[in-house]
């Protein structure tokens, strides 16, 4: 299996295999895109020859043929929205006022597809998500003409609602002034930016709630490492530190030297979670897409028989 993550600058690539439910990383590739896809404004064509050359040169490294390929892109490069709809609308007058709503906020003359998830069962809201046609459809063709089978593709922090598909997490990543945070479970997506200050947690939703209990949903999540003054933020809530490749076997001298370990927290999700049928993905169709999370079957051991010899099975004859 594969994990190209994509970013403004860089593709990182990783293979791994999976031995009954335990991840072994066997390759990775860190190549420097030829220009950094900000600098490119929007501009299809270059962006896809931009990183159809980086595919190429990951492929120096390793091979894409008959591998499963999982695609991360960052958060940035998606627009998104989390609408609320009335009693009398329907689930698609939901999504159109979705989609409108994106159109609003997000005026472009560009091409995009449009992703959701529908909460109807657990609440009236609807979460919709907004890629350019460059990041979805041309991936996937290069990524099959170089053998490999696109299996999913979405944003870096829905990967993280791969580690506890039931519950639902909230992962928090750390910046200078506080935290990003995005919350995902069976019953809303949301995301804002968090800061702790005397003692109290405040919230700005940028989608959602901002109201500690919401926030606080699920399994708490940080994407690294937390200092001492940071752990004390989260005094009184059980939280997992995300440190890179955890639960995941390796050689010592795998990893090169400029792959630093922020860049391995997805990685580290995805190889130890179960991302399909959980997060959105955009390698399927557009529209809304149902949670449908099935859980790895892991394959048991054979059972060992000892077969006895034809000798131990041939009676003794008795003396005449």
């Amino acid at each position: 299996m594969i994990h190209l993550s994509i970013s403004e600058s860089h593709l990182l690539c990783l293979q791994w295999s999976e031995n009954n439910g335990n991840p072994f990383l066997l390759s990775v590739s860190n190549k420097v895109l030829p220009k950094p896809l900000s600098v490119l404004e929007q501009s299809e064509n270059e962006i896809i020859s931009v990183i159809n050359a980086g595919l190429h040169l990951v492929r120096e490294d390793i091979p894409f043929e008959g591998e499963q390929v999982y695609v991360t892109i960052p958060d940035m490069f998606t627009n998104s929205v989390l609408v609320s709809s009335d009693e009398d609308m329907t689930e698609n007058d939901a999504w159109d006022f979705a989609l409108w709503t994106i159109q609003q906020r997000w005026s472009t003359d560009s091409k995009f597809e449009n992703f959701g998830r529908s909460f109807s069962e657990n609440s009236n809201q609807l979460f919709a998500i907004s890629i350019s046609t460059t990041f979805t459809e041309p991936i996937k063709m290069a990524i099959l003409e170089l053998g490999g089978e696109p299996i999913w593709m979405g944003t870096e922090s829905s990967v993280f609602f791969g580690l506890n598909p039931d519950k639902g997490c909230t992962v928090f990543y750390v910046n200078k002034n506080g935290y990003n945070y995005y919350q995902y479970s069976q019953s809303s997506f949301q995301n804002g930016i968090a800061k702790f200050s005397k003692g109290n947690w405040n919230f700005q939703a940028l989608k959602g709630s901002d109201n500690l209990q919401d926030v606080f949903k699920g399994q708490l999540l940080v994407a690294g490492s937390l200092s001492e003054k940071r752990k004390a933020h989260f005094k009184g809530h059980r939280i997992k530190q995300i440190v890179s490749l955890t639960g995941i076997n390796y050689e010592s001298n795998i990893l090169p030297k400029d792959v630093k370990e922020e860049n391995l927290y997805v990685f580290s999700a995805l190889a130890t979670g179960n991302v399909k049928g959980v997060a959105i993905n955009f390698f399927d169709q557009p529209g809304i897409q149902p949670y449908n999370f099935v859980k790895k079957e892991l394959i048991k051991p054979l059972e060992t028989v000892k077969i006895k010899s034809s000798a131990d099975k041939r009676k003794t004859s008795k003396k005449l």
